[in-house]
């Protein structure tokens, strides 16, 4: 079966690559943000570690010891999310991490302890009253920086904020963090039709929210806080990728929060959840290092299986060269040349373009359809791994011709391309390849994009693997 888009005529490359289905986000990319609580951050990192190293000189400890224990219980700090940006810092709600990070550093360095009169006499009589007070330094010192920044905060212009909805939340939202600058975020206006009762707002209305790429690009917000818009939320998902991938913090209230929808990982804004999304693209230096790596094995394991695949195209193409090179397109919408094992050769390079599917094409022979239906005919793709143009796992890449098509006429579809893309990928496992539904794969990769992690990517290649063994079961 023929996809219908390949009997289009091609159509011209849209110079902007951030068009999708007859509308354009908001042109945020050219600003350079340091992010609301950075300095907050940087602020309670100083502290913890000043307060740590002074307790653990004072308790007698070496500076190998004093720098080994507060490097350490640091860095646990920063994986436990001590340091994560919050709206409302309170060293009560990181307690109990806090008490396990130190618990877990309290060992190391003992044996590197002075034999000397260094220790004041009730820390060398009652061991265990050094962690009593390193836990106690914590907590006090916590409060007295939490409570300058929310000083700070108070006596300073917040955020720029936009306030997206102007139902009782909205505006609820919009009045609280107008008078309560301890949020650290200064609403500039909200965006939503006019309200129904009549009266004003807490401030500035700026549009409807149709009008919100163009008020996103007039007024370059720090942040966004999406209450309950009015039109469907489908409509706002491309300008709100958007903006996160333009450094923008992006703020979600939660639909049925009355019933405790958000209770894990929200914060809360005078009883209003608010859940913060992910700022940025996922994976980065730990994505890029597993696809080195694993391209690089997966070569050297697999030399005899490439050598034995390589030698049976040569022997059915005859005179074709074994590797079928084609243009694709990848992350950022860069065009690079995907590499696999020849399974035909096209008539025309105009056929090898727009052609969509060749599953059902005469002209495929036994080894090619072998190749095909194993996916071994894939494994070329590790050079173009190593070579930086694609990973392991991500969203297939397409030809530029249809791209162009898709990108017209699936909503969210240049999403995809704010990832590299892969060899395999959640749509594909889910087996939504060769002549399936392009929305079911748009919407498939897009969910894997936005909940990447390293358990997804290795579950993506064991069930990949599994399929190829055909021991992949649904």
């Amino acid at each position: 079966m023929q996809h219908p888009f390949a009997a289009v005529a091609p159509a011209h490359r849209r110079p902007d690559a951030t068009r999708r289905a007859g509308r354009t986000t908001p042109a945020l990319t050219g600003r350079t943000r340091s992010g609301p609580g950075r300095w907050e951050r940087n602020t309670l990192v100083a502290t913890d570690v000043t307060t740590l190293a002074a307790l653990s000189t004072v308790a007698g400890s070496t500076v190998p010891a004093t720098v080994t224990r507060t490097a350490l219980c640091v860095a646990l700090f920063a994986v436990a999310g001590l340091y994560r940006p919050r709206l409302h810092l309170s060293p009560l709600d990181d307690l109990s991490r806090a008490l396990v990070c130190m618990i877990a550093v309290l060992p190391l360095g003992a044996w590197w302890k002075l034999p000397t009169l260094l220790a004041p006499l009730w820390f060398t009589a009652a061991p265990f009253l050094w962690p009593v007070a390193m836990f106690t330094g914590f907590v006090i010192s916590r409060s007295i920086t939490c409570k300058a920044i929310h000083g700070t905060r108070r006596r300073t212009a917040g955020a720029a904020t936009v306030v997206v909805g102007t139902g009782a939340v909205g505006l609820r939202m919009a009045e609280v963090l107008r008078d309560d600058p301890m949020f650290g975020l200064r609403p500039v206006g909200v965006v939503g039709p006019a309200p129904l009762m009549g009266g004003g707002t807490p401030v500035r209305r700026l549009g409807d929210a149709g009008d919100l790429d163009a008020v996103l690009a007039d007024h370059r917000p720090d942040v966004v806080v999406v209450t309950f818009p009015g039109p469907s939320d489908a409509d706002l998902v491309g300008t709100l990728r958007a903006c996160r991938r333009s450094g923008v913090t992006v703020f979600v209230v939660p639909r049925l929060f009355e019933l405790s929808v958000a209770r894990s990982g929200a914060e809360l804004v005078h009883g209003i959840p608010l859940v913060r999304l992910p700022v940025g693209r996922p994976g980065g230096i730990l994505k890029r290092a597993i696809d080195v790596l694993g391209a690089g094995l997966g070569l050297l394991l697999l030399a005899p299986v490439l050598l034995a695949c390589a030698a049976l195209v040569r022997f059915e193409s005859r005179r074709a060269k074994v590797i079928f090179r084609q243009e694709r397109i990848g992350q950022h919408d860069r065009p690079f040349t995907i590499m696999k094992f020849r399974s035909l050769t096209p008539s025309s390079d105009l056929e090898s373009q727009v052609r969509w599917n060749i599953a059902n094409d005469a002209r495929v022979g036994r080894i090619g359809r072998l190749l095909r239906a194993s996916s071994l005919d894939e494994l070329p793709q590790l050079l173009n791994v190593l070579r930086g143009d694609m990973s392991l796992v991500g969203p297939r890449p397409e030809r530029p011709y249809f791209v162009e098509q898709f990108r017209r006429t699936y909503s969210g579809y240049a999403d995809r391309h704010r990832m590299p893309v892969g060899i395999t990928g959640w749509a594909q496992i889910h087996g939504l390849r060769g002549d399936t539904s392009i929305e079911e794969r748009t919407r498939f990769d897009n969910y894997y994009i936005e909940n990447w992690s390293l358990a997804l990517d290795l579950k993506i290649m064991a069930r990949t693997v599994g399929s190829m063994l055909s021991i992949h079961r649904k």
